[in-house]
């Protein structure tokens, strides 16, 4: 097989060309990614945050600035190292600093770990395209041959068409397996980088001051005088007024009525 591979590559398969080109592509991304997260951005974690927690706690931000410019220039220690400039220029600015780096610089860790599917399936795609097309030139090409000659013809082009599809399995199989590792090189980076940013936020971020209950206001009360159910003295002397007009009102209407009737009996 991989006799003919060879074969069909220098025969100058352009279906080949480009799943090597692929390849290259996605081993570029592969050894970048590789050298980032196990070379550059990997530190001793658990060695730098107890050396930075004894520094901090001691208030020795000299050093503690010393430890992050040693340790590293990118990752978890030009974090703590923003912050603890931040910590001496101004505390308040603090979670801020921590936040705004932080966000900055997750990101970077799975930078290009999403293409690497990406490449894998075009690998798949363009081998299957490439069997596709050499089938299709197998088939046509045997119109014009002898019959002695059509089965020959016909198994050579068939074999040469899966060469392409051959190769895309290979390449696509070791992407994705370097995927997989690269992936989980980056979450434990993501872990261990979360973890130091929390210890950072315990170390220097200053503590929120607790709420102050203002005391000695007090809600205005009710007398007994300003209860709703009181009826002012002005409504209740409109109230006797009236009733007492009523009342003559009454007696009024009551005398006209008497006067009438004597009025008719001495007409009668």
């Amino acid at each position: 097989m991989w006799e003919e591979l060879a074969i069909s590559f220098q025969s100058g398969n352009i279906y080949i060309y480009l799943l090597l080109a692929l390849s290259f592509i996605a081993m570029t991304f592969i050894v970048e990614r590789i050298v980032m997260l196990q070379f550059v951005l990997n530190i001793d974690f658990t060695k730098f945050l107890n050396e930075l927690r004894k520094m901090v706690t001691s208030e020795d931000y000299e050093r503690a600035m010393n430890l992050c410019k040693r340790a590293s220039r990118t990752s978890l220690p030009k974090i703590a190292l923003r912050a603890l400039e931040a910590a001496e220029n101004d505390p308040s600015t603090v979670r801020g600093v921590i936040e705004e780096d932080t966000i900055d610089f997750l990101p970077r860790i799975e930078t290009r770990l999403a293409s690497l599917p990406v490449i894998a399936t075009l690998m798949m795609l363009m081998g299957i395209l490439g069997t596709m097309d050499g089938l299709w030139w197998a088939f046509h090409s045997i119109d014009i041959l002898d019959t002695a000659k059509k089965q020959a013809s016909l198994a050579t082009g068939i074999a040469a068409s899966l060469h392409p599809t051959t190769i895309a399995l290979i390449s696509s199989m070791f992407v994705l397996a370097f995927h997989q590792m690269l992936k989980s090189m980056a979450i434990r980076m993501l872990e261990r980088t979360q973890h130091g940013v929390a210890v950072l936020h315990n170390l220097l971020v200053p503590e929120a001051a607790p709420m102050v209950v203002a005391a000695g206001v007090s809600s205005p009360q009710i007398g007994p005088t300003d209860t709703v159910g009181d009826i002012p003295p002005s409504i209740g002397e409109d109230s006797e007024v009236a009733s007492a007009g009523d009342v003559a009102g009454e007696d009024t209407f009551d005398d006209a009525i008497v006067d009438d009737i004597k009025d008719e009996e001495e007409i009668i």
